[in-house]
């Protein structure tokens, strides 16, 4: 072989080292900043004949979402419960199953953030702040004294998730293509009480 194809051989081959690592960084970086929703603390309480629910979901936006936000996109997050009283000698019984969407949205004009949960809409100046509002799970009652068995231990399940079927339907397609940047899930979180 040639000293210069040897050369240029060398040259290339360094060069696709160079753009491999240039890669590999490039999508740790990314995975660190794509955003998430994390559980930060869940918290099930008898209030008078109700179950209520307390905690907070910590969420960070992707750049993608972010993005698609302060444009005029609105985005709708799902909180979703399951609760199951345990069995010793059978399968546990189903309880609830329910579901609740608060929307998250920007006024460009008036730069103020906007977080509505079942038809009452709070203002916000920053984007944290919305967040932080949209991840609360303060008092929302769950369950009712009369669907619950005293002396039984229960299992409860929380989750909390972007709903991508509320999106445009062009974003829809985008963010079926490219989950990680559009999809935020925590995925089911259970905790464990007794009444």
């Amino acid at each position: 072989m040639p000293a210069c194809s040897r050369r240029d051989f060398l040259r290339a081959a360094s060069a696709m080292a160079g753009f491999a690592v240039v890669r590999v960084g490039h999508a740790q970086s990314g995975r660190a900043s794509g955003g998430g929703i994390t559980l930060e603390h869940a918290e099930i309480s008898q209030k008078g004949e109700l179950f209520q629910l307390s905690g907070s979901f910590d969420i960070q936006l992707s750049a993608t979402l972010e993005n698609a936000l302060m444009r005029g996109v609105q985005l709708t997050f799902v909180q979703a419960f399951e609760a199951e009283r345990l069995r010793d000698f059978w399968l546990s019984e189903d309880l609830i199953d329910i579901e609740r969407s608060i929307r998250l949205s920007y006024n460009a004009l008036l730069r103020h953030y906007y977080v509505t949960l079942s038809g009452v809409s709070s203002t916000h100046d920053s984007l944290a702040a919305a967040l932080r509002a949209v991840g609360d799970l303060r008092d929302w009652s769950v369950l009712n004294v009369k669907q619950m068995t005293r002396k039984s231990d229960f299992k409860a399940f929380v989750r909390m998730y972007l709903d991508i079927a509320q999106l445009p339907k062009p974003l829809q397609v985008n963010a079926l293509a490219s989950s990680a940047r559009w999809q935020l899930d925590s995925g089911w979180q259970e905790r464990g009480f007794r009444y």
